[in-house]
């Protein structure tokens, strides 16, 4: 699944590429601004108990569940309207001896509750008592008055009514607006992680794998759709009873339907289809397309057809209001719109790759996820961390021009480092999760970005080969054990227990440091890599870490296979060189997950290798390394600021979009942390940049690449945000046009969005938020809801703030659209901050409830760089505390949050801004003496022609 908080990472992606709100604060970065309408990290959830048991017993085990439902969804329903009937019969067999019947169950009203030997006997079935779920755990255990012998089959039988609420989870409803302006319903489903208990009762664990068989009853006038092909429509008057197919043995999260008016496209034999609304038929085609190239890629990578798996068909649905980015159902893909509908005038070729991405992530969860599911949530890794790496290295064989296996270093690799670098990171494999918070933790960017380095970090261990076969070799893994005795077969490796369990049961990364002691000799040592002393992290952990290096005698940067691996019991491992080096780079590729420090003389010939022609040779990915690593040593005090702002110095002659993205990342930390006194940084990036600029320009030509493109769009966005005049007037001369009859150009278009907004008035807002309105593209929509958070005037401030409270923005966007308004432009955060104060009530209701309204706070609050700030935080946390309950400790996360870093700016923001204002007077100092010369060239030039 592509979750609401990586989606919420997915949005923020949209953001930084399109509108570059980069400056997601490192406390925050494991959203990176998300998902970001997401599910929020463990540390923004509310407090569970954690004595409450949460998971069922082994004691029975489910085979099988037949389930019939009847929604109601049209206007002639009446009071029955966004309701549904439910009917299940599940078949259990009797694991261990018992007198208790335990399952899922939430928000159902029964009239019939029995346990039966044999269903078509009335005399076998036996009542079960009245008994209402727990509400924490949504467990209800039924007492039986007799035990149930072990190795015993029975069917257990239930009616029942639920509802399908607004909120994206279980059997939900969705609208949108037709071609006749009317409102359509549908229904659809989000059960992971543990939501199909909302629509049947059920074993609601990973672990509970059986069959399911599906019938639907629906109006004529709709269709429905479910993992598996329909095999009987039988009238029933003007309704019609839909039979599914019953399908392989899988988890209760991926059973999936629909049921709705949308349309098909699909291909000759009906095994491959993509189901949206109609009036988008025309935007599925790039779907359609790639998805069928990307499936096939996969079935060729595992040696083993998806359409040999148990499901012979595989649609992928579009969903109007969708919780999560996407959701991996078997057979029923669902996807939020603008990840799955593509339009050549209205989607950016970075939004295009987001497509093409994501497909490839769900798809691969076919695969893993699917076929071979973790045992439980602990081990979410072993399906999110397979998808999100051919989220990348699938797509890379089908859309070669998005260079998808660089972008996994600066995407992947660098955001995920920064929250595994904090004490609220977690390990990958993690036993302490059992309650909603733990779960829901367990979908972030460790699972997802760290999980997929981690991968990836195996495959240049063993290399492609050996790799691939090993995935071939194992189907079975359901904890990470079973992955690892299979891996072992192919490293051969002494150390490659110990690399496993480092890996994925500690949490952190080392930073490695080189010390060039000699022109021959290299000391190398490692420590945990932490951005703030004394968080309450372990600083002793150590890692088994694999080392790849060059130097600038032999400038090998294509071998990434280890040379050695250090240990935890490596104090300083003492490295001979073949040839004399006056550098050395490690990591080659970034194929390791750590960062890189090295002795100050060694750091000041990599900045001189970096002046030097084609940057020395040293490639864009470990230029980008060099970058992102100098940004967190620095913030973590590991080298200074004044040593790694003298290295970046080297960026004014950079031109590449890796290295860029790396730097203006880390730029971004700074510049909240400046919080509304930037001239001096605006001064100090548009000098930084200009070589950038003046080669990329506004125009894209035929010898572009799609990373050039990114750049243009990374680097005119900066530009223009900090007062590149140039820049700014033809921004404004784009957006002063028909937007319509003269469409701006769709890689550039975000970026005049944002700048017109940021530059406008009241009459600029009108003409971006009427298109809104009218647009019919998706991922235009997204795109201009973004960027009208980009408005800087405080009227306008308030005005898209109400807007992002009405109806005019479905629920699923608006924390994106919020974070945009306050990650766009500094001056915002206190105004937005005001605002959400002086219409709290509104707020909360908006954002769908108080934990997520806390979330949206913290994320506002995590920008705050003055004292008086922290102070009114405080105090609306004072005055609010027993209204968000228990969503009231994520306020208190936000008070740390604050304290720490205007902590840190105190401590360490002073020497960014001494060098900036040093480097403003030098350049002042520069233009004088310059102004000079011209004075003075001018005043020989005057005398020359006199004297003629």
């Amino acid at each position: 699944m592509i979750s609401n908080r990586m989606y919420f990472t997915l949005e923020i992606g949209v953001i930084l590429i399109t509108c570059f709100s980069l400056a997601v604060v490192a406390q925050f970065e494991n959203k990176r601004g998300t998902d970001l309408n997401y599910i929020p990290s463990g540390q923004f959830m509310e407090k569970d108990n954690p004595d409450i048991n949460y998971r069922l017993p082994d004691d029975l085990r489910p085979d099988h569940y037949d389930i019939n439902l009847r929604p109601y969804l049209l206007e002639s329903d009446k009071a029955k309207r966004f309701t549904f009937d439910g009917e299940v019969f599940i078949n259990i067999t009797v694991v261990k001896r018992t007198n208790k019947i335990v399952l899922h169950s939430k928000n159902l009203k029964f009239s019939k509750r029995e346990y039966c030997e044999d269903i078509a006997k009335p005399q076998t079935c036996i009542a079960l008592k009245e008994t209402e779920p727990d509400s924490k755990t949504d467990i209800v255990t039924y007492i039986l008055d007799g035990e149930l012998p072990a190795n015993s089959v029975y069917v257990l039988h239930f009616k029942y009514k639920g509802s399908m609420d607004n909120d994206m989870h279980g059997f939900y409803r969705s609208s949108y607006i037709n071609s006749k302006n009317e409102t359509e319903w549908l229904g659809t489903t989000q059960f992971q992680t543990n939501h199909a208990r909302r629509a049947f009762p059920s074993f609601d664990e990973p672990k509970f794998k059986s069959t399911f068989k599906v019938t639907i009853t629906r109006h004529k006038s709709m269709r429905t759709a479910s993992n598996t092909n329909m095999v009987r429509a039988a009238s029933v008057g003007d309704y019609y009873e839909d039979e599914y197919e019953i399908t392989p043995i899988m988890s209760t999260y991926l059973l999936a339907f629909i049921v709705s008016r949308f349309n098909e496209r699909t291909d000759d034999n009906g095994s491959f289809g993509i189901i949206a609304r109609p009036e988008y038929y025309t935007q599925t085609e790039y779907s359609f397309d790639v998805g069928q190239e990307i499936l096939e890629i996969l079935d060729k990578y595992f040696d083993l057809p998806f359409y040999t798996l148990g499901i012979d068909k595989m649609q992928m649905a579009a969903i109007p209001d969708f919780s999560a980015g996407a959701m991996e159902n078997w057979g029923l893909l669902t996807y939020r719109e603008r990840l799955l509908l593509y339009t050549e005038e209205s989607t950016t070729l970075h939004v295009k790759q987001q497509i093409a991405a994501v497909i490839a992530h769900e798809q691969a969860h076919q695969w893993f996820g699917n076929l071979v599911t973790c045992d439980w949530w602990s081990y979410a890794w072993l399906n999110e961390g397979f998808a999100r790496y051919f989220q990348y290295f699938a797509t890379d064989k089908v859309e070669e021009e998005f260079e998808l296996d660089k972008q996994f270093v600066t995407e992947q690799i660098q955001s995920v480092m920064v929250k595994d670098s904090m004490n609220d990171t977690n390990p990958l494999s993690d036993e302490n999760t059992n309650t909603p918070s733990d779960l829901n933790r367990m979908f972030n960017s460790i699972t997802y970005n760290k999980g997929a380095t981690f991968i990836r970090m195996v495959r240049h261990i063993m290399g492609e080969e050996k790799f691939q076969q090993s995935l071939q070799d194992q189907y079975q893994n359901t904890v990470p054990g079973n992955l690892f005795d299979i891996w072992k077969k192919y490293m051969h490796d002494d150390e490659a227990d110990e690399f496993f369990l480092t890996s994925t049961t500690q949490v952190g990364y080392p930073v490695i440091t080189f010390n060039l002691t000699s022109p021959k000799t290299l000391q190398i040592s490692q420590k945990r890599f932490l951005l703030k002393d004394n968080d309450g992290s372990d600083p002793t952990l150590r890692y088994v870490v694999p080392i790849t290096y060059t130097t600038d005698s032999e400038k090998d940067f294509n071998n990434t296979q280890p040379k050695f691996f250090i240990r935890p019991i490596d104090a300083n491992k003492i490295v001979k060189l073949n040839d004399n080096a006056s550098w050395v780079l490690g990591n080659i590729q970034v194929t390791g997950y750590y960062r890189m420090n090295y002795d100050e003389k060694t750091w000041h010939q990599i900045h001189h290798a970096l002046f030097e022609d084609d940057w020395s040779n040293i490639p864009d990915v470990n230029r980008a390394q060099i970058v992102d690593d100098l940004f967190n040593l620095a913030r973590s005090g590991t080298i200074s600021y004044d040593l790694a702002l003298d290295v970046l110095e080297y960026l004014e002659t950079e031109t590449d979009y890796l290295p860029w993205f790396a730097a203006l990342n880390g730029y971004s930390f700074l510049a909240v942390r400046l919080g509304t006194d930037t001239s001096n940084f605006a001064s100090y990036f548009r000098h930084l940049s200009d070589r950038a600029y003046r080669k990329l320009g506004f125009e894209e030509n035929e010898n572009d690449t799609t990373l050039d493109i990114y750049n243009r769009e990374q680097i005119l966005n900066w530009s223009c945000k900090y007062g590149n005049k140039e820049c700014i007037e033809k921004i404004k001369g784009y957006f002063g046009k028909d937007l319509i009859r003269n469409p701006v150009p769709i890689n550039i278009r975000a970026i005049v969005y944002c700048a017109a907004m940021r530059e406008g008035g009241n009459q600029d807002f009108d003409k971006l938020f009427d298109k809104y309105l009218s647009e019919t593209a998706a991922t235009e929509k997204t795109l201009i809801l973004n960027s009208l958070g980009c408005v800087k005037d405080n009227g306008l401030v308030n005005r898209y703030f109400n807007v992002i409270m009405s109806d005019d923005i479905r629920r699923q966007d608006k924390s994106s659209a919020l974070a945009s308004l306050y990650n766009e432009n500094n001056e915002n955060v206190e105004v937005v901050f005001d605002l959400i104060d002086s219409n709290l009530e509104q707020f909360v209701v908006a954002m769908g409830g108080y934990s997520a309204a806390a979330t949206s706070i913290t994320g506002v609050a995590s920008r705050f760089t003055e004292k008086s700030q922290e102070e009114k935080l405080k105090d609306f946390n004072a005055r609010h505390r027993t209204e968000f309950g228990d969503a009231a400790t994520t306020l208190d996360i936000a008070e740390k949050i604050v304290a720490e870093n205007l902590e840190w700016a105190e401590n360490k923001l002073n020497t960014f801004k001494n060098y900036l204002e040093s480097r403003s007077k030098s350049g002042s100092t520069r233009a004088s003496a310059n102004t000079i010369i011209i004075y003075l060239l001018g005043a020989l030039v005057l005398i020359t022609l006199l004297k003629t």
